[in-house]
């Protein structure tokens, strides 16, 4: 359990220098005003991603875990040219794996997984800059920067968790970005392609709404069409229909989520673990991000993405029975720079909890065998249990509570 309590005890500093920078948000906002954007998010960076990542893998020498260790396995063997799906398994896009080789060929270390996560993290946030300027002025988006730079979910699963996540939303506002550029959709198109080829597979699902409301449909699918063409005719003479191993992450049960705080209460009898609730997920978090989308048709395609990205991936993150919550990387970014109202002290202290929570639950639930609650009496078996499901309660309904507040009112159909 030493993981679990070194997440929590940089959980708990991080939380309480947030508080401090919140008591001062009004003279740290005024200011950031006068400060430059790229030196003041290269400094964020330096000091809350390259100075943690030096003192815990250079000074204090500890070993990378958990899913480091699988990227590490993909990326040595991609970057030995490798194929992937055939030589080695990946739960990923195929291009993920070879970007991560190409980082290695620079260091040949899993330290090095770790350094790349904390460089496209920082890389998501430069672009998010040009992403919601419009919106925010410098100050309120360089002091909403320091926080995201320092939240639990940010921190601590990116220097110690490594994870990817933040990339899709790296890809996605850069797509709208070069489309900004009066570049046509054929690029912004491509892009998203690209990202969809470079992340995961569920990446596929923020397309469905972006389709739904794109008014140039034909010009949006063509690119998407070629590239899917192109990329079927180089996997398929070389791996087969193994190209379709990320879909096996759907079968595999995690927590929390929705079904797995039901379970015990109807004694294992409503089918975990069965496809059925992959269809459930898929339909709910697609079909309530299209709503969003629609509801937001005439808005700013910013506002709407912002929303929508909430929306869909973070009601993802507990109907989908395979998903945990290390997602909430995925959607963090927007959620911290649009939706998360900072005057509200009931909106900030419910985030900072959701942090320590999605940031520790995922190490404990690990380290105490990954348990599937069959009835009521297996919850309070042990104190570890108990804490172990009240934590994935907890982590459920706060995941509701944001859901809401990102989703579109009557009142906010633009």
């Amino acid at each position: 359990m030493s993981i679990v309590w070194a997440k929590l005890g940089i959980s708990v500093i991080s939380v309480l220098l947030l508080m401090l920078m919140l008591f001062r948000k009004s003279v740290l906002t005024k200011w950031l005003e006068n400060q430059g954007v790229r030196v003041t998010l290269l400094s964020g960076w330096v000091l809350f991603r390259l100075l943690p990542f030096i003192a815990i893998y250079l000074i204090a020498g500890l070993a990378t875990t958990s899913d480091v260790n699988g990227f590490w396995d993909e990326g040595s063997k991609a970057s030995q040219g490798m194929i992937v799906y055939r030589d080695f398994w990946s739960p990923y896009s195929p291009l993920y794996a070879y970007f991560l080789g190409i980082w290695l060929k620079i260091w040949y270390d899993s330290k090095m997984i770790v350094l790349t996560m904390a460089v496209m993290d920082g890389v998501a946030l430069f672009v998010s800059w040009h992403f919601f300027r419009p919106f925010q002025s410098r100050g309120v988006f360089l002091f909403n920067a320091l926080v995201y730079y320092i939240l639990p979910g940010a921190l601590v699963l990116c220097i110690v968790g490594a994870q990817e996540d933040v990339w899709m939303w790296l890809f996605v506002a850069l797509a709208y970005l070069v489309r900004e550029r009066k570049v046509g959709v054929a690029w912004y198109s491509f892009i998203l392609a690209i990202g969809l080829l470079m992340t995961k597979a569920i990446f596929v699902l923020i397309l469905v709404p972006l389709f739904l409301i794109e008014k140039e449909k034909i010009r949006f699918m063509i690119p998407m069409i070629i590239v899917g063409i192109i990329s079927l005719g180089i996997l398929y003479p070389l791996v087969g229909w193994e190209f379709t191993q990320p879909m096996d992450e759907a079968q595999t049960l995690r927590a929390p989520n929705i079904p797995a705080i039901l379970n015990p209460w109807f004694n294992n009898h409503i089918g975990v673990g069965e496809k059925f609730w992959n269809w459930i997920g898929l339909v709910a978090s697609v079909g309530l991000g299209c709503l969003a989308a629609w509801r937001l048709r005439k808005a700013d395609f910013r506002i709407m993405l912002s929303r929508v990205w909430v929306v869909l991936y973070a009601t993802m993150m507990v109907v989908q029975q395979s998903a945990y919550s290390n997602y909430i990387f995925l959607f963090l970014i927007p959620l911290v720079f649009y939706v998360i109202n900072w005057k509200s002290p009931v909106q900030v202290i419910l985030l900072l909890i959701f942090n320590i929570l999605c940031v520790v639950h995922p190490s404990y639930w690990w380290r105490l065998g990954m348990p599937c609650y069959m009835s009521p009496q297996d919850m309070v078996s042990s104190t570890e249990l108990l804490t172990d499901y009240l934590m994935q309660v907890a982590i459920v309904l706060m995941t509701g509570y944001f859901v809401w507040l990102a989703f579109p009112k009557k009142s906010q159909r633009i």
